[in-house]
């Protein structure tokens, strides 16, 4: 996502747009994730929007590193670290959460990630340096392509379904970003969104369904 920013010339004292673009391997997200009841329903209305770009099983295992429970940070964890599976590819993501207040909102994301060709020896170089596997989420996802929104449908094993609106397009703050997603949500016939929308990630609310 490329993000529009007022910035200050200190010399002349005027008020320009900067484009920021974010480094290699490095993205800026602004999403919002609700829980559905409904899935059939609004991913027929999602297809009136958009166009499908795939579906695929995707597996999420997170770590943490033995210095830092990222899990054990309150009220919400602001840091992640896995090995996403794809069909196609593996992946090692680090997520960042920016500005995330005591109820879990967030301004947005930094999300770092970098293709790793052999997968299983990865695993065994976290497992010498005493990275623990805590949790491991799987499910089926649709990626829908709705202009300047991304859609995520997805279906989570031992969770159940859930849709993802993420900003792709050019907006001129995370503000901004964040009202599209908020707006598209509306427009699909999702009442309250605010209300509804879910600050935690998956495998917190995985940990929490199973920590008895």
């Amino acid at each position: 996502m490329i993000i529009r920013e007022p910035t200050i010339n200190l010399t002349n004292q005027k008020i320009s747009q900067v484009v920021v673009r974010q480094p290699k391997n490095m993205n800026i997200e602004v999403e919002i994730k609700i829980k559905i009841d409904n899935f059939d329903e609004i991913k027929e209305r999602v297809a009136q929007k958009g166009k499908l770009i795939k579906s695929i099983n995707q597996v999420d295992e997170y770590y943490i590193p033995s210095h830092r429970d990222f899990f054990a940070q309150k009220p919400f964890p602001v840091e992640w670290l896995r090995i996403r599976t794809n069909p196609d590819k593996v992946v090692f993501e680090y997520d960042l959460s920016i500005n995330k207040n005591e109820k879990g909102e967030q301004e947005c994301a930094q999300e770092y990630e970098t293709e790793i060709s052999d997968p299983e020896e990865f695993r065994k170089i976290l497992n010498f340096l005493d990275f623990k596997k805590v949790v491991v989420v799987d499910k089926q996802r649709e990626y829908w392509n709705c202009g300047d929104i991304e859609v995520a449908l997805d279906k989570v094993k031992d969770l159940g379904s859930f849709i993802e609106a993420e900003a792709k397009g050019d907006f001129k703050n995370t503000a901004e970003a964040k009202m599209a997603c908020v707006n598209f949500l509306k427009n699909l016939g999702i009442e309250d969104v605010k209300g509804k929308q879910i600050n935690k990630g998956y495998p917190v609310l995985y940990l929490e369904k199973n920590k008895n």
